[in-house]
C-alpha cells in the first residue's frame, strides 16, 4: 500500500512542480502559491510514508534509525543543492529578443528541480527491493500453524482419531 501511495504521491508532485514552473514563467503569482500549497500537500507526508516502507524494507531495524538516516541524507542533501541553485539563479534569465519580458530568477533552478524529482520518481518506481518485514511476519505465521498442525496431530494420535483429513 506505501508503495502505490508514495508512488502517486511522486508523480503527482512532479505535475504540480511542472504547472508551479509555467506559473514562476508567466508571473501569475496568486496562482503560484496556491499551486506551491499543492506541492506542500503532496511532498509533506512522503517523508513518514516512506519511513514506513524504508522499515519494512530493513527489518529488523527500527523505524527511528530508518527516520534519522532520512532526514540526515535530506538534511545534507538540501545543503549541498542550496549553493548550486543560487549559483544557477540567472541563468537563463536574459532574453535578447525584443518584446519578450526578462524571466525571473531561480526559473533554471525549478527546471533543475523538477527533473531531481522525475529522477527520484523514475528510481523508486523501478526499485526492487525485499519486504523483510513482511517475510518475518509470513515465516511467523507459517511456523505457528505448522506447530498448531503438529500439536493437532499429535493430539489425534493420543485420542486414538486415526489419521486426520
Amino acid at each position: 500500500k506505501y508503495y502505490f501511495v508514495i508512488l502517486a504521491m511522486l508523480v503527482m508532485g512532479a505535475f504540480a512542480l511542472s504547472i508551479c514552473n509555467v506559473d514562476l514563467d508567466s508571473n501569475l503569482g496568486g496562482d503560484l502559491r496556491w499551486n506551491l500549497l499543492v506541492v506542500a500537500v503532496l511532498a509533506g507526508p512522503l517523508q513518514p510514508i516512506s519511513t514506513e516502507l524504508g522499515v519494512e524494507v530493513v527489518y529488523p531495524l527500527s523505524e527511528n534509525t530508518v527516520l534519522v538516516i532520512q532526514q540526515l541524507f535530506s538534511n545534507l542533501l538540501s545543503a549541498a543543492f542550496i549553493p548550486v541553485f543560487k549559483a544557477m539563479r540567472t541563468v537563463g534569465t536574459v532574453h535578447k529578443l525584443p518584446g519578450m519580458d526578462k524571466v525571473p530568477e531561480y526559473t533554471f533552478s525549478f527546471y533543475m528541480l523538477i527533473i531531481i524529482h522525475a529522477c527520484s520518481t523514475i528510481f523508486f518506481a523501478t526499485f526492487n527491493g525485499t519486504y523483510l518485514r513482511y517475510e518475518a511476519e509470513e515465516g511467523k505465521k507459517a511456523k505457528k500453524e505448522e506447530e498448531r498442525a503438529r500439536l493437532l496431530a499429535d493430539l489425534h494420535k493420543q485420542h486414538g482419531y486415526g489419521a486426520m483429513n
